[in-house]
């Protein structure tokens, strides 16, 4: 039998492996530039493919239609995925924290290859084309139309994912194939995805992570409480987010505005007695002092003025002098700090989609679909969704697979019938990898010209700037002067700088925390000037940027991109632009991001910060010998895309 997968995510990827192992012939259909894109990015690049949960367990983390799952679940539990990672494509595994399962190497990119590797050796041939209609007669799939061309195959899995990171290739195309065909969708919505909160408190702890807080969602409409647990969660200048805020978000069915309230306890081990005992305790200790200055034994110190704050004290109040109601009224903020929920993020932010393919028209028992035999669906596509953990991708995971198991039977029982041969396609996947370089000074818009590019030609945005930022925050934190910021150089041995992509942007990450809203501070700048000239620090942040171009399309942007760190790359192009006009950007950019700042204070610190770059022993900010000279001083970010772009396609042909 001739099969047709469509969609190279996690559930596609599956279907193709399983359906080689079966001994079908297998065309697996991908519009972007390469498969398992979103796979590569989940966990933080790191991949919690699965939980190593018993069948229950899983069930109660399926938040939408968990009956409809239980075939898929008996057939491929994860015990199974599990074995067949290890066993049969040779990924060495690890169970962590709440069973959440990840790759050894703690890389997504291991999980990816291993999928396309094996379903390469069955056979697979892999297609860069978008699928733009399935056709069926009397009820039966028989073909579909890529790029123009129509091919027939026996059968098709439709694993094109939701509408969740567009950028990597989810963007919702799957549902208008399937409505074509007379399924019905439910409305998408963000699943797994931040909330935005009313007022002004998330903003005062942009950037704090906790842990181990209990966080509750209660509808304030019916007093119900919608979700508890105990965890990790982080403030930002939108509202909350990390694993806690992602996994309330799953509850919330019907937003509508102020209806949802959480209440975080930052204390969650400790009861009111307890923790009432606890404050007075720290009040005998510090009874001298001013009330700001007296929590941090209790409490992390960006949380103290929030709290205090919202608590109604006079922050300089002597300790000694807190009356029994203040002291009260401190605790309950610290037991219930309580936040409004505003709305979801834009769904492009989601983890996964909430909504898709109807499940009642689907059967359970085989993914095959109820109004055109010969068609099936795996993956995020089916409207089922479930709580960070793993228990997504082992969704998708185990819906491809048992599609793939049906298909199979059929094959075995001698049912379906091959394909004209004379319509077989050369779907040999295209594995040249084409990197774009863009250099220029502070403030030219390298970033946002890189994005363009990016998003334009289906590639990998690397903002390698964000690495040296990220350095720079790191020695900020450390005490480390200017002056002398070649001691951190002691420090890179212990330092842990990642990359990961959501909804198509760029985030960092200092160990664990995304600092991604944090280092574009003009202090950050400096310090991140000042950590790029040491050749300890660019030899510890080289390779992760070249191993990312090897494996990868990327553009990425810089002031030494072309001349030291891809030499290579088969574009190269160097933004030149008058200083003021790359201070009024800089400044505007700034002012956005709430920074107070003038123009020509950004100017007086983008001419310091050029004069170091060019005049820099490792690395100076020069254009490399067959870069591309680009003025973007009077032309808009469309116009100077539309310019690069022009220079990129001549340069490719």
């Amino acid at each position: 039998m001739r099969i047709a997968v469509i969609g190279g995510g996690a559930a596609g990827l599956m279907a193709a492996c399983r359906l080689t192992d079966a001994g079908a012939d297998v065309t697996l259909f991908e519009k972007g530039d390469r498969v398992g894109r979103k796979l590569s990015i989940t966990g933080k690049g790191r991949c919690n493919l699965t939980n190593r949960a018993d069948a229950r367990t899983v069930m109660d983390n399926v938040t939408t239609n968990p009956k409809f799952l239980f075939a898929a679940l008996n057939a491929f539990p994860p015990d199974a995925v599990m074995t067949y990672f290890e066993e049969t494509l040779g990924v060495p595994l690890k169970v962590e924290r709440g069973s959440r399962v990840f790759p050894q190497s703690d890389k997504a990119s291991d999980i990816v290859r291993a999928l396309q590797t094996h379903a390469e050796k069955g056979g697979c041939r892999f297609v860069r084309a978008r699928v733009t209609a399935l056709k069926a007669e009397n009820g039966r799939f028989v073909s579909l139309e890529a790029d123009g061309k129509i091919l027939r195959f026996d059968a098709a899995i439709l694993a094109a994912g939701g509408c969740s990171y567009p950028a990597t290739g989810s963007d919702g195309q799957g549902y208008d194939l399937a409505k074509a065909l007379g399924h019905g969708v439910v409305p998408p919505k963000p699943s797994l995805v931040p909330l935005e909160t009313t007022g002004e408190l998330h903003k005062a702890l942009m950037g704090l992570s906790l842990k181990n807080t209990r966080l509750t969602l209660t509808d304030k409409t019916t007093g119900k409480t919608l979700y508890s647990d105990m965890g990790e969660m982080l403030f930002t200048h939108f509202g909350l987010s990390g694993p806690m805020v992602l996994s309330a978000s799953a509850h919330i069915r019907e937003m509508q505005k102020n209806r949802y309230e959480i209440l975080i306890d930052l204390k969650p081990a400790l009861d009111e007695q307890t923790l009432d005992r606890r404050l007075l305790s720290d009040f005998e200790k510090y009874s001298n002092r001013d009330l700001i200055n007296a929590l941090s034994d209790l409490l992390p110190a960006k949380m103290i003025p929030a709290i205090v704050s919202v608590s109604g004290i006079d922050p300089h109040k002597k300790v000694r002098d807190i009356t029994k109601a203040e002291r009260r009224s401190l605790l309950e903020k610290i037991k219930e700090l309580r936040f409004t929920v505003k709305g979801f993020r834009p769904i492009e932010e989601a983890i996964v989609t909430s909504g898709g393919i109807r499940t009642d028209e689907i059967t359970p028992s085989t993914m095959e679909s109820r109004l055109v035999k010969g068609l099936y669906f795996a993956g995020e596509i089916i409207d089922v969704d479930a709580y960070t953990g793993g228990f997504n991708l082992q969704i998708a995971f185990m819906t491809a697979a048992l599609a793939a198991s049906a298909i199979g039977k059929l094959m075995k029982a001698g049912e379906g019938g091959e394909a004209s041969k004379d319509e077989k396609k050369d779907g040999r996947k295209m594995k040249k990898i084409i990197n774009i370089a863009i250099d220029g000074p502070s403030g030219a818009g390298k970033s946002s010209l890189a994005k363009g590019l990016a998003k334009r030609y289906g590639l990998i945005y690397v903002d390698t700037g964000a690495l040296y930022r990220t350095v720079g925050l790191y020695a900020s934190r450390c005490g480390i002067p200017l002056d002398r910021i070649a001691e951190i150089c002691a420090h890179l041995d212990k330092l842990k700088v990642g990359l990961g992509y959501e909804s198509g942007e760029q985030h960092v990450y200092l160990f664990d925390e995304d600092v991604t809203g944090l280092i574009r501070t003009p202090e950050i700048s400096m310090y991140a000037s000042a950590v790029s000239a040491q050749p300890a620090v660019r030899a510890f942040l080289l390779e992760t940027q070249r191993k990312l171009a090897r494996e990868h399309s990327v553009v990425m942007d810089g002031r030494d991109i072309g001349t030291v760190i891809l030499p290579d790359a088969n574009v190269k192009i160097f933004l030149v632009a008058d200083e003021r006009k790359r201070a009024e950007r800089r400044c505007k950019e700034l002012l956005e991001k709430g920074v107070e700042t003038t123009v020509e204070e950004v100017l007086a610190d983008m001419k310091k910060r050029d004069a170091n770059d060019r005049g820099r022993e490792t690395a100076p900010a020069v254009p490399a010998k067959d870069a591309v000279l680009l003025d973007n001083s009077s032309i808009s970010l469309e116009e100077t895309i539309e310019a690069a772009a022009a220079i990129v396609e001549e340069k490719l042909k």
